[in-house]
């Protein structure tokens, strides 16, 4: 199954419900939304929808993926929360550029403890830092998460049954972009071609228009079990 998404809700929350499969909560990575507010977006969503968390920026910025700290244990606890609450089945964590292969350990602490409830994980690490480590990613994601990227950068480097791929652009501006016709034909060869279930989330700045021209595209080429999903 393909999934289609974007981050947060580019447009009302019942158009978007009409349109795609599945959707990245990126509020929760700023502050914990109130949990009525959780409850309303699940039933207001269609049977069936996927949302994904991304988790608290406490506990992937502040804390360092230190969940053993004060800051980092209420981060993650909170994240966990709002994950349930919302009935979601992945969960995201994306870490800033300057924490780099170092901090692994810690990283592989905190997805354990993530894992144990029963998500579906994705880890975002970002920057330069991570040429020439990706055996030791590899290593450290086995069994826990899936390594989240962006497709048309980046190679994953370890899989466990799904793909998590977030599109933030190309250029020296990447939220602030548009794909052109050939950049989402490759993204199609490149998505049709991986093994296992895929969460394809948008995350640009013209998202909305991007992901339904990428729809339509796996529409014609595959044809889509619904308007978010292709089997």
């Amino acid at each position: 199954m393909i999934l289609i998404g974007c981050a947060n809700f580019p447009t009302s929350m019942d158009k978007y419900f009409q349109i795609y499969g599945a959707v990245e909560i990126n509020r929760t990575f700023y502050a914990l939304p109130r949990e009525q507010t959780l409850v309303r977006w699940r039933e207001r969503a269609p049977r069936g929808f996927v949302f994904s968390v991304k988790a608290n920026r406490g506990i992937s910025h502040d804390a360092r993926m230190n969940s053993a700290s004060e800051v980092g244990k209420k981060a993650l606890e909170g994240t966990l929360a709002a994950a349930r609450v919302l009935g979601a089945q992945y969960l995201l964590f994306q870490t800033p550029p300057s924490l780099g292969p170092e901090a692994l350990p810690a990283v592989r602490d905190t997805l354990i403890r993530a894992r144990e409830t029963g998500f579906r994980i994705g880890y975002e690490p970002r920057g330069k830092d991570w040429a020439g480590h990706e055996e030791e990613l590899r290593e450290a994601l086995k069994g826990l998460a899936s390594h989240v990227v962006d497709p048309l950068v980046d190679k994953e480097v370890w899989s466990e049954g799904f793909h998590y791929f977030r599109l933030h652009g190309l250029g020296k501006r990447p939220y602030a972009y548009r794909f052109s016709d050939e950049e989402l034909k490759k993204l199609k060869d490149v998505v049709k071609a991986v093994n296992g279930d895929v969460l394809l989330i948008f995350n640009n700045t013209n998202m909305l228009e991007d992901s339904q021209r990428f729809m339509k595209l796996l529409k014609a080429s595959g044809g889509l079990s619904n308007e978010g999903g292709l089997e």
